[in-house]
């Protein structure tokens, strides 16, 4: 994949373990944050609720924060 210039190798693992904990993972984020990201984003935010409100900024102060770190750890593109 081409993103700007740069090549990125996309990487799928066969960890079983790793797939099943992910999944979980996401769907024990979907349940305490009462909804996807996708749905708290359009839905939520669609119909003014300010539960919504919050849990989008959430969401994308975390990946924010994600970046700046990947990147200060040389770990960016």
């Amino acid at each position: 994949m081409q993103a700007v210039g740069y090549s990125t190798p996309i990487n799928i693992t066969d960890d079983s373990v790793l797939l099943v904990s992910a999944g979980l993972l996401v769907g024990f984020g979907t349940y305490i944050g009462n909804g996807c990201t996708s749905g708290h984003g359009v839905c939520g935010m669609g119909r003014l609720s300010f539960r919504s409100f919050v849990a989008t900024l959430t969401f994308i102060g975390a990946g924010i924060v994600t970046v700046a770190v990947m990147n200060a750890l040389g770990m960016g593109l």
